[in-house]
């Protein structure tokens, strides 16, 4: 946690199961299914960005999921009615940010008919997040998730919270890394540095090792 509190840069946890022992996937003709679960926040803009940089990788098939909350549902008005202004404006800063950020990456890596595919995921509540996220179950030898640093919408991990072992994974990265899920797949945490300026956007020369 100290890491992840005073890094002078962006942070990522590998939870390797199996992960560093899948040579075939590296080998001529080969390839290897990698996720990215996009939400929103700066740590999720973080992750698509070094997503970018997989993608790169003859070997890799990148799929971006994105997960949508569902505006109209009764959990999401109730939210928004007991939100103070200021509030108000800060998630809708966040998701600016957030739209701004995807509108690019997609632009870029997914309408320009690249390797990368893409998949969204209307949910109501945690609830659905997690079954969501059990659908993936062994689907990827690794799924990519910011930790959860400045997402505006917590609706639809707030529940997942409750439960968490492992609070530097974030609740996603949690719920993946739990014991319910495929030991063939691995995950990667990333945490968005805090102290130098702020990487929204997408950088040809992000480095996060």
């Amino acid at each position: 946690m100290q890491i992840l509190k005073n890094a002078p840069c962006s942070v990522g946890i590998l939870v390797d199961r199996s992960f560093g022992q899948t040579e075939e996937a590296w080998r001529p003709g080969a390839s290897m299914g990698i996720a990215i679960i996009f939400i929103g926040g700066r740590d999720d803009r973080e992750a698509l960005a070094f997503a970018a940089q997989v993608a790169r990788h003859p070997a890799v098939k990148l799929k971006v999921i994105r997960f949508l909350e569902d505006k109209s549902s009764q959990n999401a008005q109730k939210r928004s009615s007991i939100l103070n202004r200021a509030s108000v404006v800060d998630q809708e800063e966040e998701m600016k940010l957030d739209d701004e950020c995807f509108a690019e990456f997609y632009e870029r890596y997914i309408a320009g008919g690249g390797r990368v595919s893409y998949m969204e995921k209307h949910l109501t509540n945690s609830s659905e997040t997690f079954t969501a996220l059990k659908s993936l179950d062994g689907e990827y030898g690794l799924v990519i998730v910011g930790r959860g640093g400045g997402r505006a919408s917590s609706g639809l991990t707030t529940g997942l919270n409750d439960w968490q072992q492992c609070p530097e994974l974030g609740p996603i990265g949690d719920v993946l890394s739990g014991s319910d899920f495929s030991h063939n797949t691995s995950m990667l945490i990333i945490q968005q540095q805090r102290t130098r300026g702020q990487l929204e956007g997408l950088h040809d020369d992000f480095t996060i090792l």
